[in-house]
């Protein structure tokens, strides 16, 4: 039985993270086999205290802002041979540490494993947007094109070693995961990382189109700024279409759900190029990236 230590950095995550916790508690996997380490990064609402509510986890403290510090800060806590990722405003399935552990007992060669992230439930819009993302994320890590490959440290676990190997995560604003992938598949092997649909968690936050498309936003900036220190490229027109007609067969959509689903993800692709355009010009202003964190900053994985 693999030892595994769960690591979720919070800031402000009140209104989610009981949520979070209680997904963590209802694991299907032996109790005995797995931690649960939060890290609080300087909140001013009552995370801290409704993470003390529950003696059987560990709160650790980073005074150091950032996500990447404060997942830092439990990594070096963890007695795990294998190391899992989420953030408070996701809950994990209760069979999320079990396909974890199957999946990295399966072949020695996995050092980080990626997993499914469902969206908040309740509107079509953003069933279809899910459909389409996890059939990008199976492109992706299919692809054989190292410069497609990108992290999110809400769903994503790690052998110790690889740690060891290429060393903690670079503390930034935004994107560690992402360079993070990037020298594992160096330092091994493009294979070494997967991606698992059967690793999931549903990010609550993600409640509507209009947050996924803050998201992509964000994520267009991660992505350029990622630029300075790795070769990345975001998909290209080709892929994208690619991407699209299979969620719509695999999933035996209609034409007007088809519709409606090239519509949201033409307005994604815009505020996601709106990201990198932005990043671009700060770039050659030679204008640093940002450091201060909001909450949110916390509370969703980089894309």
């Amino acid at each position: 039985m693999q030892i595994i230590s769960v690591v979720v950095p919070f800031y402000n995550a009140e209104p989610y993270i009981q949520r979070c916790i209680a997904g963590l508690l209802a694991q299907q996997y032996p109790r005995e086999a797995y931690e649960i380490i939060m890290i609080d990064n300087n909140s001013t609402d009552a995370s801290a205290a409704i993470v003390k509510q529950y003696p059987h986890l560990t709160l650790l403290t980073e005074q150091k802002q950032g996500a990447y510090a404060a997942r830092n800060r439990g990594l070096a806590a963890a007695r795990g041979s294998i190391i899992a990722f989420t953030d408070p405003d996701c809950v994990p399935d209760p069979y999320w540490l079990q396909q974890i552990a199957t999946a990295f007992a399966s072949t020695d060669d996995i050092a980080v494993v990626l997993g499914h992230c469902q969206m908040a439930q309740g509107t079509y819009l953003l069933s279809l947007l899910e459909a389409y993302e996890h059939q990008k994320l199976s492109f992706v890590f299919n692809s054989g094109r190292k410069n497609l490959y990108f992290g999110y440290t809400n769903n994503m676990a790690v052998r110790r070693e690889a740690f060891s190997r290429v060393g903690p995560f670079v503390e930034r604003a935004r994107g560690a995961d992402q360079i993070f992938v990037r020298q594992v598949a160096d330092a091994y092997a493009i294979d070494s990382v997967r991606y698992d649909a059967s690793i999931r968690v549903r990010h609550l936050e993600m409640e509507s189109a209009w947050k996924y498309y803050q998201k992509q936003f964000i994520y267009g900036q991660s992505n350029r700024l990622c630029r300075e220190i790795v070769a990345v490229r975001p998909l290209r027109l080709p892929e994208r279409l690619h991407i699209f007609t299979t969620a719509m067969r695999e999933g035996a959509h209609s034409a007007l759900s088809a519709g409606l689903l090239l519509l949201l993800l033409g307005v994604g692709m815009a505020c996601y190029s709106a990201g990198r355009w932005i990043a671009a010009w700060k770039v050659l202003r030679q204008t640093p990236s940002p450091v201060t964190l909001r909450g949110d900053d916390l509370r969703s994985g980089d894309h």
